[in-house]
């Protein structure tokens, strides 16, 4: 009782939600399928109470003397306690079983994905390509070379160059969440696309094809992390981890400097409020950022120790550029660029959105002066000019020519 205790306590006292900016069809479908395995574990340990309550009746019943009336009674009493405790572990049963084969159902490679999908939304008819579509975005990036833009949107990833959306005729769709794009690729964690013979959930993969194929890193089978950050040059690799795994003792906030052959908790010292979005700096090892409900804050010992800066806004999207400055966006409809050496901030310019909220922003690694930005809203907007002016390149999950 003292460790179920002691774990609902860091279960609750973990300063993080979480960090997809999924939709709440897609999150509520994924607790459903957490339910199917609660609800196995609940009644497997109701069978067992059950089947050692009956035996322990039939026992005492079968050890009373029937030779005098009292006794009889008192037997009548415990058979009639054994039958109720019979009823209940056959029901159990049923109820195992039932949880099982749901379970088993949706632990298979790309369930998730399947049921959110229904029916693939981009394909070429009679030589004509429908827009691009996005069902969700789960962040993005630019190449190394600055000339693309990847943005995993479900189902796959979705390509932008030379002024074009396009879905990358290689490579399976895969639901990729907590994407991070570096130097030589991405990295990124969620579930196989359908059909795949990939197990589910990926853990953390890797990929330096851009999605041909991808190399499993770490925790594949194990969990899906929403919230993930790493280093563009450093591959400093930061998580928000749900629940006890293989490679994690308890919930928390862990980094790996070594392609995770280690793991490390971090204490999480000065950080206020719920997390709802998280960085890794570019280039410079252990300093992260995390977004909160009330402002943004900054380590410079992966995550040890946090210090605020100069937002206190609640936070949407937070983005190291280039030049060390940290990008952030507020639900306020602001986008401040604090300058992490003096710690001052500037307030940039974005389009109009009327209400939305910048989910995601990223500078380009080698046109410092171009920018791109996601909405809760499925817009996406570009700007050549530092962030001057701005031009909407997908709205509402629908590409425009």
């Amino acid at each position: 009782m003292k460790k179920i205790l002691i774990l609902g306590i860091i279960l609750f006292s973990i300063p993080f939600k979480v960090l997809a900016h999924g939709t709440e069809e897609e999150h509520a479908l994924e607790q459903a399928v957490n339910y199917w395995s609660y609800g196995l574990i609940a009644s497997l340990v109701v069978l067992v109470v059950f089947l050692a309550l009956f035996l322990l009746t039939k026992q005492k019943a079968s050890k009373i003397s029937m030779k005098n009336k009292a006794n009889r009674k008192k037997h009548q009493t415990w058979i009639a306690k054994a039958n109720i405790y019979k009823w209940v572990m056959y029901g159990s049963i049923v109820l195992t079983v039932l949880f099982l084969i749901m379970t088993n159902i949706t632990n298979e490679p790309g369930y998730l994905a399947n049921e959110l999908d229904g029916t693939a939304q981009d394909s070429v008819h009679e030589g004509k390509e429908e827009k691009v579509s996005f069902r969700h975005i789960h962040g993005l990036g630019y190449s190394s070379d600055g000339e693309e833009v990847y943005v995993p949107a479900h189902d796959g990833l979705r390509v932008f160059k030379d002024g074009e959306w396009t879905i990358p005729p290689v490579g399976e769709k895969h639901d990729y969440m907590g994407f991070s794009m570096f130097k030589d690729g991405f990295y990124s964690s969620g579930h196989p696309a359908p059909g795949s013979d990939l197990a589910n959930p990926l853990g953390i993969v890797k990929s330096t094809d851009m999605g041909e194929t991808i190399e499993m890193v770490d925790l594949y089978e194990e969990i899906d992390f929403h919230g993930m950050t790493v280093g563009y040059e450093t591959e400093d690799i930061y998580v928000f981890n749900p629940s006890e795994n293989s490679r994690m003792e308890q919930p928390g906030f862990y980094y790996s400097t070594d392609q995770t052959d280690t793991w490390n908790q971090a204490q999480l010292q000065g950080l206020e409020g719920q997390a709802t979005a998280l960085a890794a700096h570019p280039t410079k090892s252990g300093t992260v950022a995390i977004g909160t409900d009330q402002g943004v804050f900054q380590s410079d010992d992966y995550g040890d120790n946090f210090q605020k800066l100069s937002v206190s806004d609640a936070v949407s999207a937070v983005s190291f550029d280039h030049q060390d400055n940290l990008m952030v966006a507020t639900d306020e409809g602001e986008l401040i660029q604090v300058n992490l050496a003096s710690g001052e901030g500037n307030e940039l310019s974005i389009p109009d959105l009327a209400g939305d909220v910048i989910t995601y922003i990223k500078q380009n690694p080698v046109t410092s002066d171009s920018l791109v930005l996601a909405t809760s809203e499925k817009d996406i907007y570009f700007s050549e000019d530092g962030g001057k002016t701005w031009d909407q390149s997908v709205h509402e999950g629908v590409a425009q020519e």
